[in-house]
């Protein structure tokens, strides 16, 4: 299992005029509409944008723009 942290994409949600989702992975930085998680996850603040996000530790899959978490 590898770290993950998801937050809202606000610029490129802007962009393509649709709710856009950010998953960071193995740095990988995944454009996704939608989230299925199935692992414990916990609110974490950064220093930096994104200030909140959501990590855990889990695979990371994305089919048809929806990253799935187990």
């Amino acid at each position: 299992m590898a770290a993950f942290y998801f937050h809202f994409n606000k610029p490129e949600t802007r962009k393509r005029g649709v709710p856009v989702m950010t998953v960071h992975y193995k740095g990988q930085c995944l454009l996704v509409e939608s989230i299925d998680c199935a692992v414990p996850v916990k609110t974490r603040v950064r220093k930096q944008q994104p200030v909140i996000v959501v990590a855990g530790s889990g695979e990371v899959t994305v089919t048809n723009g929806v990253a799935v978490i187990r």
